[in-house]
C-alpha cells in the first residue's frame, strides 16, 4: 500500500523545483533529514527523499508545515544537488537582497539616501554567510568582490577558473566589506590602504580557512577571500595522483639526509599541499622540522611553524639565519623569492639539513635557470639541490556528463597524438553538476627531475636549460605535458585542458656567455660585464655583481 503512494523520479533535474515550496523548511531540517519538498498539490506536500520509510522525517515535517507528505523517491546525488542548489549563495542572497530593498522601502527617500545598512543588520549578514558558504559548498579556493558600477559583482575561482555568481546592488557595497573585515578583525574604517586579514570558521563540521586582503581601486575597495578547506590540504604523498615511478622518485629525495628538494609551478598550482605531503612522510618524532611560511596555511602536529612578518622585519631571510641556530633536521621554506633566501638555503642544504621550498618556473629545469639568474654559482647548484618536481593542476572530466568522440586533426595535432587513436578520447558536454562547463574537480600531473651526475656535469658546464630537458627525458623524465597527455588518454582530461595548463612549459633557453660566470673569480669584488640571456623568447638584460658573501652574484636587470 505504501508503494503505490509513492512517486520515484530517475533524474531529478527534469522536474521542475518550486524555491517557495523548498523554502518551507530551514536549511537546517532538510540537511538534517536529507528531505527537501519539491511540490505542492491540493494538501500534499511532495518531498524528494532516499529513505521512503523515513517516518520520524515524516511526521516532522507534517508538524512543521501542516500538510500530507508524499515521499518522492530521488537518486542519493541528485537530492544532494537539489539541496546545495537550493540553499545556494543565489537563492539566499537574492532573498537578502530583497530584504534590503524592503528596509529601503519602508525608509522615507530623504533618510534612505543618507542612511547605509549597518553592518550588524540581518539582510547584510545573511548575504556575507551565503557568500562564504556558497564558496565552500562549490568548493571555490577564491571569492572575488570587485566594485564596479552600477553593481557589486561577486565572482567564485573554481578548479582555477573563475564564475561570475551574482551581482550586488552598489549602495550596499560598503556594508558588506565592512561585514567581512569586521569578521577578519581588520579597521573597517580604513579604505585607502590595503589590508590583510583571517577568518576561521566551521561549516558542517569542516575546519575553514579565509585569507582576507582588500585593495583600494578607482571603483571602490576589491576584496578578495582566498579559501582554505583544511580537512583537503593535508593529504598523503600517495594521494598526489603520481605514477609509480614517479612516487619512488619522490621518495628518494626526501630520503636524502641533507640537500634540496624544490617544487616548482605558477601561484595555484598545489605547490603548498606538495611540500605538506612531504611533511606527513617524515618521521616528527625523530627529527626537528621548522617551516616558513606565508600564511602559514595549516598546523600541524609536532612541527615548528612560522609566520613571516614583515611588520616586525621577520621575512623569509631574517627567519633563516634564526632557524640554523636551532639545531634543524628538516627545513621548509615556503617560497624562495629572492637572492637573499635562496644563499641562505643553499648553504642550509650544503651543511647538513633537508630542505623543502618552492619557486615559480615553468618546469623542473627552470628551477635552476631560476636559481642561477638569482646570483646562485652553479657549483652550489649542482652540489645542493637532490631533485625538483614541476607540477600543474588539470581539470578532470565531469562524471555525469562524460562522453567520448573523434577529435580533430588539429587537436590532435595539439598533444601529438596519432590520427588513427579512434573513440577513446573524452570530453564533457556540461551539466548542472560542473556549471556547464564539462569540468569537475582537478589532479597534478608531475615533472620530476631528478640531480644526478650527468645533469650536475652540464649544470657546472653551464649548458644551456634545452640540453639540460633533452638529457633528462633521455633518462626517463617524463615532462608535464606528457603526463597530461597519459591523463587524455586515460579519459581523466580534455586535450583542450592540458593544452591551456602545459602550454608554456618547455625549457627557457640559457645563453649566458661564458664570461657572465667566471668560476675563478668569484670571490672577487667587482662588476661583470653585461650578458643577455633569454627566457620565454625575451631578452633581457642583466649585470652581475659579486655579493659579500662570495657564495652567488646579484643580477639585477639594468
Amino acid at each position: 500500500m505504501l508503494e503505490e503512494e509513492m512517486d520515484s523520479y530517475d533524474n531529478l533535474s527534469e522536474h521542475k523545483i518550486d524555491r517557495q515550496v523548498a523554502n518551507m523548511l530551514p536549511e537546517e531540517v532538510v540537511r538534517r533529514l536529507n528531505m527537501l519538498p519539491i511540490r505542492i498539490e491540493v494538501d500534499q506536500l511532495y518531498t524528494a527523499t532516499i529513505m521512503p520509510l523515513n517516518l520520524p522525517g515524516m511526521d516532522e515535517i507534517r508538524m512543521l508545515t501542516g500538510l500530507r507528505v508524499k515521499p518522492v523517491i530521488v537518486p542519493e546525488k541528485d537530492l544532494d544537488h537539489a539541496i546545495d542548489e537550493q540553499f545556494s549563495i543565489r537563492q539566499t542572497a537574492k532573498q537578502a537582497i530583497v530584504d534590503m530593498r524592503l528596509q529601503e522601502l519602508a525608509t522615507p527617500r530623504a533618510e534612505a539616501q543618507k542612511e547605509t545598512l549597518r553592518i550588524e543588520e540581518a539582510p547584510v549578514v545573511a548575504l556575507v554567510n551565503s557568500i562564504i558558504r556558497g564558496a565552500v559548498n562549490d568548493h571555490a579556493s577564491d571569492v572575488h568582490l570587485e566594485p564596479q558600477y552600477p553593481e557589486m559583482r561577486v565572482r567564485y575561482r573554481i578548479n582555477g577558473i573563475l564564475h561570475d555568481i551574482m551581482t550586488i546592488p552598489k549602495h550596499t557595497e560598503a556594508s558588506i566589506i565592512s561585514r567581512i573585515k569586521l569578521l577578519a578583525d581588520m579597521d573597517i574604517t580604513e579604505r585607502r590602504k590595503s589590508q590583510d586579514g583571517h577568518i576561521s570558521i566551521d561549516i558542517e563540521d569542516r575546519q575553514i580557512d579565509l585569507r582576507i586582503s582588500t585593495v583600494l581601486t578607482i571603483n571602490g575597495e576589491k576584496t578578495v577571500m582566498r579559501v582554505l578547506d583544511k580537512g583537503t590540504m593535508l593529504i598523503e604523498l600517495d594521494q598526489l595522483g603520481l605514477s609509480s615511478e614517479q612516487a619512488e622518485t619522490f621518495k628518494s629525495f626526501i630520503a636524502h639526509p641533507h640537500g634540496m628538494v624544490l617544487v616548482t609551478g605558477p601561484t595555484g598550482s598545489g605547490k603548498t599541499t606538495t611540500l605538506y605531503a612531504i611533511l606527513k612522510q617524515l618521521d616528527v618524532i625523530a627529527r626537528n622540522i621548522i617551516t616558513v611560511e606565508n600564511p602559514v596555511e595549516y598546523q600541524m602536529p609536532n612541527i615548528n611553524q612560522i609566520q613571516v612578518n614583515p611588520h616586525t622585519d621577520l621575512t623569509f631571510a631574517t627567519a633563516l639565519r634564526t632557524i640554523v641556530r636551532q639545531d634543524p633536521d628538516v627545513i621548509m621554506i615556503g617560497e624562495i623569492r629572492d637572492s637573499e633566501t635562496a644563499d641562505i638555503a643553499i648553504q642550509s642544504a650544503l651543511t647538513g639539513h633537508l630542505v623543502l621550498s618552492t619557486l615559480h618556473t615553468n618546469d623542473a629545469v627552470g628551477a635552476v635557470v631560476r636559481l642561477l639568474d638569482m646570483g646562485i654559482q652553479p657549483f652550489f647548484i649542482a652540489s645542493a639541490v637532490v631533485g625538483v618536481i614541476a607540477q600543474r593542476l588539470v581539470r578532470t572530466i565531469c562524471p555525469e556528463c562524460k562522453e567520448f568522440y573523434r577529435p580533430s586533426s588539429a587537436e590532435l595535432q595539439m598533444l601529438d597524438l596519432p590520427d588513427d587513436i579512434g573513440d577513446v578520447i573524452a570530453r564533457g558536454k556540461g551539466c548542472n553538476f560542473c556549471f556547464d562547463t564539462g569540468y569537475r574537480g582537478r589532479r597534478g600531473i608531475y615533472e620530476i627531475l631528478r640531480i644526478d651526475e650527468d645533469i650536475r656535469e652540464l649544470i657546472l658546464a653551464q649548458a644551456p636549460a634545452s640540453e639540460i630537458k633533452r638529457a633528462a627525458l633521455a633518462k626517463g623524465m617524463k615532462s608535464l605535458r606528457e603526463m597530461g597527455r597519459e591523463q587524455v588518454l586515460q579519459g581523466i582530461s580534455t586535450i583542450e585542458e592540458v593544452q591551456r595548463v602545459t602550454y608554456e612549459t618547455e625549457a627557457p633557453e640559457m645563453t649566458h656567455s661564458s664570461h657572465a660566470y667566471a668560476q675563478n673569480d668569484m670571490l672577487q669584488q667587482r662588476e661583470l660585464p653585461a650578458f643577455q640571456f633569454s627566457i620565454q623568447g625575451t631578452s633581457q638584460k642583466h649585470s652581475v655583481i659579486e655579493p659579500d658573501t662570495g657564495l652567488s652574484r646579484n643580477r639585477s636587470a639594468e
